[in-house]
């Protein structure tokens, strides 16, 4: 593994763990904890109040984040010019995190408005997603295995593709959500103020659609888990990350309805969108790696292929 992958791959996960972190800074109140920015309270190494230190340990893991894309892009420049496609996917993360470092910014200085912070998060998910496919090319290829074009015209790559773009919609609504008096709209669960169906005002529709999102793609990811027991039974790999992917959902929607009985407890808060970060990941990764590793109708196909050109090569030197 080079340089360039390892320092990837330990991005990725110091990304994930910042969303944790700035999920924390929300749960807690701790938003404001620094007002002002890039220093805190007029300096750099903040006073000994809890707000102040939970917001300022984001900032913190968002500064070890930016020095180790440093290093990604050091590496990107001196081993990965000649490989187009991972150097613009790099360049692409480099572009979103210094958007991510901006609105970091405009957060704090309008204080908090739930359009910034829903934008924020989105950058950040789309900033690991991109790091997340830059990784699996990247690792792909030096092994030597060459992406299928012909994956995009299976179920199994459709459905992940469907699953990543639904998991980044209902992450994004949730911000936006969590910061308004949407976030206990609806005053039950599974039923949205005893209706399956319910009426209201803006704030009850803005709920009801973050649960129409988060059930579509429970659909999703049980579709994805058949066709990858169907398709991919031959790819453990992705049949693991799909089960993965399911039993992760499970668990999201039991955290979405204890939100409702735990009048969001910030513990409870924190862990709903870790884990609706990790169906994101995960579905991103399934999406990418399904490009790589054929499931068994296609395998078949590229066989098919192979032979059906050497008996016209054979009879053609006849």
């Amino acid at each position: 593994m080079s340089w360039f992958q390892r320092l990837l791959l330990v991005t990725i996960v110091a990304t994930f763990v910042l969303v944790v972190i700035g999920g924390t800074v929300r749960a807690t109140g701790s938003g404001l904890g620094c007002p002002d920015w890039p220093t805190c309270h007029g300096r750099f190494i903040p006073e000994n109040n809890k707000q102040t230190l939970i917001e300022y340990s984001h900032r913190t893991a968002a500064f070890v984040v930016g020095v180790l894309f440093l290093g990604v892009t050091f590496f990107t420049f001196k081993t990965e010019r000649k490989r187009p496609l991972v150097f613009w996917l790099a360049f692409t993360a480099g572009v979103l995190l210094l958007v991510q470092i901006i609105l970091g910014g405009v957060t704090v200085k309008k204080e908090l408005p739930s359009s910034i912070v829903a934008t924020h998060l989105g950058t950040a998910m789309s900033f690991i997603g991109v790091m997340i496919v830059t990784a699996t090319i990247s690792l792909m290829r030096s092994r030597g295995v060459t992406a299928i074009r012909s994956s995009i015209d299976t179920a199994f790559t459709r459905m992940a593709m469907l699953g990543a773009g639904l998991s980044f919609a209902t992450l994004v609504v949730g911000s936006y959500i969590s910061n308004t008096d949407a976030a206990l709209a609806c005053d039950g669960w599974p039923l949205c103020n005893g209706s399956v169906l319910p009426s209201g005002g803006h704030a009850v529709a803005l709920h009801f659609l973050h649960r129409l999102l988060a059930g579509a793609l429970g659909i999703v990811l049980l579709a994805l888990l058949y066709l990858a027991f169907d398709e991919r039974r031959r790819q453990p790999l992705l049949v693991a990350l799909a089960v993965l992917a399911g039993v992760a959902y499970i668990a999201q929607a039991l955290l979405g309805a204890a939100n409702l009985w735990t009048d969001l407890a910030a513990g409870v808060i924190v862990a709903h969108l870790s884990v609706a970060s990790l169906i994101w990941c995960v579905t991103v990764l399934i999406g990418a790696l399904s490009f790589y590793l054929p499931g068994d109708d296609t395998g078949g196909r590229a066989v098919d292929e192979r032979v059906t050109k050497k008996k016209e090569a054979t009879q053609w030197a006849r």
